[in-house]
């Protein structure tokens, strides 16, 4: 049986591994559940750790200790689902992205943006971004603020940097557009 890779193009072959005694290298074997088996017995527990604290392996054994993890930021997931899933032959459900809920469009900034900032001037900012004081003192304390908040500050910073760079021009010169608030 011909198997392509989606991803690639290339092209398999797919044998049976119990009659196939030396199989050439550019085959693929379907998975069955004898070998399933065997892969999840050998599995190691990512979860917790070996009894002497290092992580578990598949040939761990003995009473296992508790594997202390610090979670991230939270992030709310939808449950939905596309319903091609159901109708299968459709290799468009590898594609799937999950519906993300929360702070999506929200940005937390770097180190360099709020170094900029200092470096121009918080009053200065302002003047050229027509953005009030808390959205520059925001960027300036890394607290999230909106995506396009955050690019349009950049590149604000960027034309007065240009600008003030080369000495054809003494004021830099920035079309301002509405952004909303922070």
């Amino acid at each position: 049986m011909e198997c392509v890779n989606i991803h690639g193009g290339k092209k398999y072959k797919m044998v049976d591994c119990t009659k196939e005694k030396n199989p050439p290298y550019n085959v693929v074997f379907p998975s069955q559940f004898a070998r399933l088996l065997i892969e999840y017995q050998e599995h190691p527990e990512s979860k917790s750790l070996a009894p002497d604290g290092t992580p578990c392996e598949a040939e761990t054994s003995g009473l296992l200790q508790r594997a202390h993890i610090i979670a991230g930021d939270l992030r709310y997931v939808g449950k939905e689902t596309d319903r091609k899933w159901e109708e299968g032959d459709d290799l468009s459900v590898l594609d799937f992205k999950t519906t993300e809920y929360g702070r999506e469009k929200k940005v937390v900034p770097d180190a360099s943006t709020a170094d900029e900032i200092r470096r121009i001037g918080i009053r200065k900012t302002m003047g050229l971004t027509d953005m009030s004081q808390h959205t520059i003192e925001k960027l300036v304390c890394g607290e999230a603020v909106r995506r396009r908040t955050r690019d349009y500050v950049l590149k604000a910073i960027q034309v007065y940097t240009s600008n003030t760079a080369s000495p054809q021009s003494s004021r830099p010169v920035l079309i301002k557009a509405s952004t909303g608030r922070a």
